[in-house]
């Protein structure tokens, strides 16, 4: 493992022990279990030949805070490395809803994100479908004929409206160039506009799947191996609040399974994150029986085309998990503060809060999260005291922190309803 810069290392542990969730970077610093299915990942679909021709789906399924999201940001950060770019869409009833696939659209190309460094990941102006143009326009602009490259892309409003916005960018005119990223966006543009440049659709309902199918193709005609697309249920519940919804949902889940495979999505890989698979596949109905069928495969090592990943069955105890983040997470707090814990300080203090984590029977936190903001609380003491964190001391800071975990998240379920 490389040396941890400090400032991001500093960054890292301020997300961390704050309420447990992960940071956008360094994640690779301390992800414990989840080597196998990435192993897999990187070469059975990153890095296998004729991949990037064909889509995939696939459903993950890990319990509130149990490591979707890490798991996300692990996959996003390999298929960075074999030039996928990524898009990671944090789905809510409120704001992202999966039921309205405009929506959805709308936060894809506001996420969609080239291969980045850990220091560009913390500048916004690197992502969304404006820095992709810049960045693909200033990489070609000394081809005169560039614009010929755009094609093969099934809307002609879609393909016409990029042609346009990077002819703009060639004329310098920025005005002109982000009239036409906001209909990109998903935004209405005056209807003069869309007729100069011959954009005959509007993003909704019904063109959004055919949008996002020509957001795929220009991706992989710019010459990049695809997209993958990181849809991630973060909350408790799933993001559609009605039957009907939740319906029309499940409708457009089986639409993206079905067009997978097909070559109108080339290198598209889709990871669809949720809590509970009960709350997306409970009921009954055509839709609800297709899903199934689709779905029931797993995911494996010995079975690497299975859909569905089940992170409460990474092959690691309990016990080991903890005591191995604890280590990751003491490298990354010593980057942090520039300094060293004695070895066996740190040891007996991490499997004394690793069992007393083990011991509480959180029904609303994760064990996982709670043992993270507790041993960064830990690390703190370890740090100003020098001596070890019995198992008593273990028990004192998890409460502390149960309390403010549990606070905020009633606050945000609160926030949610409001």
């Amino acid at each position: 493992m490389s040396l941890i810069d400090p400032v991001i290392a500093r960054l890292m542990i301020n997300t961390l022990g704050g309420y447990g969730t992960p940071p956008e970077f360094g994640i690779e610093y301390y992800t414990v279990g989840l080597e196998p299915y990435l192993k897999v990942f990187e070469t059975d679909y990153f890095n296998f030949p004729g991949r990037q021709n064909i889509s995939t789906f696939k459903l993950v399924v890990g319990n509130y805070g149990g490591g979707k999201t890490h798991f996300l940001y692990s996959i996003r950060n390999i298929a960075w490395r074999y030039n996928y770019i990524t898009s990671y869409v944090s789905l809510s009833a409120t704001e992202c809803p999966f039921d309205k696939l405009e929506l959805v659209y709308r936060k894809i190309v506001s996420n969609i994100t080239p291969p980045l460094n850990e220091k560009e990941m913390m500048n916004p102006y690197e992502r969304g479908i404006e820095a992709l143009l810049r960045k693909w326009y200033y990489q070609v602009r000394d081809d005169r004929n560039f614009i010929s490259l755009i094609k093969g892309l099934e809307s002609i409003s879609f393909a016409n409206c990029i042609k346009g916005a990077l002819s703009n960018l060639a004329a310098e005119d920025e005005d002109g160039f982000l009239a036409l990223v906001q209909w990109l966006k998903g935004e209405d543009i005056p209807r003069a506009l869309r007729l100069q440049y011959r954009i005959a659709e509007r993003i909704d309902r019904t063109s959004a799947f055919r949008m996002l199918r020509s957001l795929i193709q220009f991706i992989n005609t710019i010459g990049y191996n695809g997209l993958v697309l990181l849809f991630d249920e973060a909350e408790r519940g799933m993001s559609f609040s009605s039957a009907r919804d939740k319906r029309r949902a499940l409708d457009n889940l089986r639409q993206i399974i079905d067009e997978c495979g097909n070559s109108r999505l080339p290198g598209a890989i889709f990871f669809y994150a949720v809590p509970d698979e009960n709350l997306l596949l409970e009921g009954t109905g055509g839709v609800y029986e297709a899903l199934k069928q689709r779905l029931r495969s797993n995911f494996t090592r010995i079975n690497p085309v299975g859909v569905k990943i089940d992170l409460e069955k990474i092959e690691i105890e309990p016990m080991e998990f903890l005591l191995k983040l604890g280590e990751k997470l003491a490298l990354i707090f010593e980057s942090a503060y520039e300094c060293k814990f004695e070895d066996g300080i740190l040891q007996k203090s991490i499997k004394n809060m690793a069992n007393a984590v083990l011991e509480m029977q959180m029904l609303d936190i994760s064990y996982r999260r709670l043992f993270v903001v507790g041993m960064i609380d830990a690390f703190g003491q370890i740090k100003n005291l020098k001596t070890v964190i019995d198992r008593e001391a273990a028990r004192q800071i998890l409460k502390t922190r149960t309390v403010e975990l549990l606070k905020e998240e009633k606050e945000k379920v609160e926030r949610e309803e409001f």
